[in-house]
């Protein structure tokens, strides 16, 4: 699926945009299952808000507008739509991924983000080690665009080759955060794409999101993913399916 250079780009920066692994009939299908849910969801009473609580600073949101934004998510999404469960197991993505990290590959938790139009909120730069550690680091996110993605409607942005410092200091008040003053989001590099991109990086990679100004919803699914011989160092985190192979073999249980 990548090709060299491609992997090469992804030990060197800590990321890398596959272009056109999902085709336009199946973003299509993810696109009307993930506004039905989030309609059933709303629906049924469910609290969806997911907008972060740390520091505003530096994050293109001034302080007037906090409480203002909204960001929506969803965990587990498979559990309630086999939708995502294809895309879950998808050949072109599990291949990506399988390049980067091994032949095995298994399932750490997933999430559904959905920007509102004009309000949608930001999110700080901050890498994913903090919030679930692993003894191997190859813990890795793929984050799959279901429309066109900009600076302006909120896409994702990365710190290319900070990934090689490994675990950055965190802040913690109720979000697990880089110092903004720091690690400004003004400085990150935009993921943009197109619907059906992916993009693939370590959870060792600083990364945010820009806040959604136009006037269109930006959606996003994310997968974690990691090798099935990678421990976690704490047990937290824990998500149902957590361990579900959806590529090769889990060594661990082979007699």
């Amino acid at each position: 699926m990548l090709t060299n250079e491609q992997i090469k780009f992804y030990k060197d920066n800590g990321y890398i945009i596959v272009s056109g692994v999902f085709q336009p009939e199946e973003v299509e299908e993810c696109v009307r299952e993930t506004d039905g849910m989030f309609s059933r969801a709303e629906k049924s009473g469910k609290n969806l808000e997911a907008t972060w609580g740390g520091k505003w600073q530096n994050t293109q949101i001034s302080e007037d507008e906090r409480g203002t934004t909204s960001v929506l998510s969803i965990h587990n999404m498979q559990y309630h739509s086999s939708v995502f469960t294809k895309m879950l197991v998808h050949p072109k993505l599990t291949e990506a991924v399988a390049d980067l990290i091994g032949p095995n590959v298994q399932l750490h938790h997933t999430k559904l983000h959905v920007k509102p139009p004009e309000k949608g909120s930001p999110f700080p730069l901050h890498q994913d080690y903090d919030y679930f550690p692993h003894e191997k680091d190859t813990m890795i996110a793929a984050v799959i665009y279901l429309e066109d993605v900009t600076e302006e409607n909120g896409c994702l942005c990365v710190m290319p080759g900070v990934h090689a410092q490994g675990p950055l200091t965190h802040q913690h008040d109720g979000s697990h955060y880089l110092s903004p003053e720091e690690y400004t989001i003004g400085e990150a590099t935009p993921c943009t794409g197109k619907a059906g991109d992916v993009v693939l990086f370590s959870y060792l990679t600083p990364h945010g999101s820009y806040p959604n100004r136009t006037s269109s919803p930006r959606r996003l699914v994310l997968f974690q993913f990691r090798s099935p011989t990678d421990k976690p160092l704490k047990e937290v985190h824990i998500s149902p399916g957590q361990g579900m192979m959806v590529r090769g073999i889990n060594p661990a249980l082979e007699i």
